[in-house]
């Protein structure tokens, strides 16, 4: 756990593409599921780029009705405490004002630290550093999203939606822990039969996530998925689940591949997860 603050509650806020796919549902369940170690600030929605037929601001809008179900199912007081963020992307020349993107400022500049847990496009998190460059001092970034070092690219879609933001974000002096998805986060693969022995019949909410597990709308039915996005949360719950290394921030090519490098800033980088504690520690509180 996050020894420096055990005594008191953490800072936090959600940026989330929560309606792309069910792994977001995961991750937001499993952080509200920590409210007594968790002070969650907000939960800020993310852009995500047409799916389905569904466009970007669609994408939002559902995004922020799924959030409040999730929270009326798990009694989070969500008032002044959901925000609709950017709807088209940086790289696109987007720079305009939004809930979400002011309500990160806000919250940052009011408290001496804000963990933000990015899982979705970095878009709302690059443009409040830009907007307000002292926030920097204040926050820390936890992201899921790229690839690992051993990859030819960044193909990965929280990446490549919006490489302007990532490249922002990465040479920016902000207090960074990267979570690459393949390699990394790819191990958190498990199935609908698991969810079922564990989560099924605990309550609305586990047999909606059981429900989204097996068909989330996007990728058809499926009998084993990775739950990427919950490796945030339990980043945050127990470092002890996760080996790291401190390296020197990458450059971003246009490609979206990673140009190492030997003088720029540190970042950190997760290069291992500890799959077990963290399902066992996911399925325990889930199913409370």
């Amino acid at each position: 756990m996050l020894r420096e603050e055990k005594n008191k509650r953490v800072n936090v806020i959600l940026d989330t593409d929560i309606y792309n796919e069910c792994d977001d549902q995961f991750a937001l369940s499993y952080l509200l599921k920590y409210q007594d170690r968790f002070n969650i600030e907000a939960i800020t929605v993310a852009p995500y780029y047409k799916k389905n037929g569904i466009s970007l601001k669609e994408g939002i809008d559902k995004s922020y009705n799924e959030i409040i179900k999730i929270c009326k199912w798990l009694d989070f007081n969500y008032t002044n405490k959901v925000f609709k963020g950017s709807t088209d992307y940086i790289i696109n020349g987007y720079d305009e004002q939004n809930d979400a993107v002011n309500k990160i400022i806000e919250i940052s500049n009011n408290n001496d630290k804000t963990y933000i847990l990015a899982i979705g496009a970095i878009t709302n998190v690059a443009l409040a550093i830009k907007k307000r460059p002292e926030i920097i001092d204040k926050i820390e970034v936890i992201w899921l999203g790229g690839n690992s070092f051993l990859s030819e690219d960044n193909k990965e879609f929280n990446f490549k939606q919006d490489i302007e933001a990532v490249r922002y974000v990465f040479e920016s002096k902000v207090k960074l822990t990267v979570i690459p998805c393949k390699n990394v986060a790819s191990n958190l693969i498990t199935s609908i039969y698991e969810l079922e022995h564990f989560l099924k019949g605990k309550g609305e909410l586990c047999d909606y996530l059981c429900q989204r597990f097996y068909n989330d709308g996007v990728h058809g039915i499926k009998e084993r998925r990775v739950i990427w996005d919950i490796s945030v949360i339990a980043y945050m719950v127990n470092k002890e689940w996760f080996e790291t290394i401190e390296v020197s921030a990458p450059n971003i090519k246009d490609n979206t591949s990673y140009q190492l490098t030997k003088n720029n800033r540190k970042i950190t980088v997760v290069n291992y997860l500890d799959v077990n504690e963290i399902y066992k520690d996911l399925f325990k509180k889930l199913g409370e």
